[in-house]
């Protein structure tokens, strides 16, 4: 069987498409639905693209209830729903902290920022905030919603199996490896870069992985402020990587953000209500890796 490869670069990250197929035509048709979804989806809720949907309600939300379509507010409805069963864990209003920290300010303003202080009207659909120090921002649930279409798309397609890896971080495998096993998804640790510290094993499913370090080029480990635990306003002190795997490729990208910010028992009681998931959090500290599993069965 041949193995058809492509990628193209969207949402700030490398994207990946492996589809073990004989026909490149085929292939080539089903890449280019799933990039032009992509484009589709950035160009609505990116953050920094000043022409999105998401910027234009970042800039007059504060000012007059927005109308948004039936997409967008489902999302930001998803969105809100899921910080009520993290309890408060995920919250897509982060952003300013994050700026703020970045910039070294210590705003008092921006402890208003919330995501109750987004107001939504189901019958008007419209979205307000209750400020103007509010912003909502999908970094942390956008890739997620691509790979979610994407995953649609792949099921209407002749295509048996796919890998689609966005970034590394996020990844959605359709079928089997062409070996026949499931697709194997390492999730590096700190120091070892060249050798997995935990193994996901993947059929119709997905990863989504969160961490709060990078290496640069010169291959000097840096941390990155992108997760900020809403209730201290202050990113994790540990190095922490937690990894989920769900069938819902939004799940796993949602979770493995809030889960980055929750206790043990806070996890394990989410984990509880859910159905398929599979989540590693690990913490590396001076003493050595502190790996905890947290297991979901159908």
């Amino acid at each position: 069987m041949k193995v058809y490869h492509n990628s193209f670069y969207g949402m700030g990250s490398r994207f990946n498409a492996v589809f073990p197929h004989d026909d490149d035509e085929v292939c080539e048709r089903v890449f280019n639905s799933v990039k032009a979804e992509v484009i589709r989806i950035e160009r609505k809720l990116s953050y920094f693209d000043p022409m999105s949907e998401v910027s234009r309600i970042n800039r007059e939300a504060a000012k007059k209830p927005i109308g948004v379509d039936d997409e967008l507010f489902g999302i930001i409805k998803e969105c809100m729903n899921y910080s009520m069963i993290t309890g408060g864990a995920y919250d897509i209003t982060m952003r300013p902290v994050i700026e703020a920290v970045l910039s070294g300010e210590d705003n008092k303003v921006i402890r208003q920022t919330h995501i109750n202080d987004i107001i939504t009207d189901a019958d008007k659909r419209t979205i307000s905030f209750k400020n103007d120090n509010v912003k909502i921002d999908f970094g942390s649930y956008g890739k997620g919603y691509a790979l979610d279409s994407i995953k649609k798309i792949l099921s209407g397609s002749p295509l048996k199996h796919a890998f689609i890896s966005f970034g590394e971080s996020s990844v959605l495998v359709k079928g089997k490896h062409p070996n026949g096993l499931d697709w194997q998804v390492g999730i590096k640790g700190l120091s070892d870069t060249k050798s997995s510290a935990y193994t996901f094993d993947l059929s119709d499913a997905s990863v989504s992985t969160s961490s709060n370090y990078y290496y640069d080029d010169a291959g000097q480990l840096n941390k990155k402020v992108n997760i900020i635990n809403p209730f201290t306003l202050k990113p994790a002190d540990d190095f922490t990587v937690v990894s989920v795997k769900s069938s819902s490729p939004v799940l796993a990208e949602i979770l493995s953000t809030a889960f980055f910010v929750m206790t043990d028992d806070e996890i394990k009681k989410v984990v509880s209500g859910l159905s398929g998931i599979e989540v590693v959090k690990m913490n590396f500290t001076d003493s050595g890796p502190e790996v905890k599993k947290y297991i979901r069965e159908q």
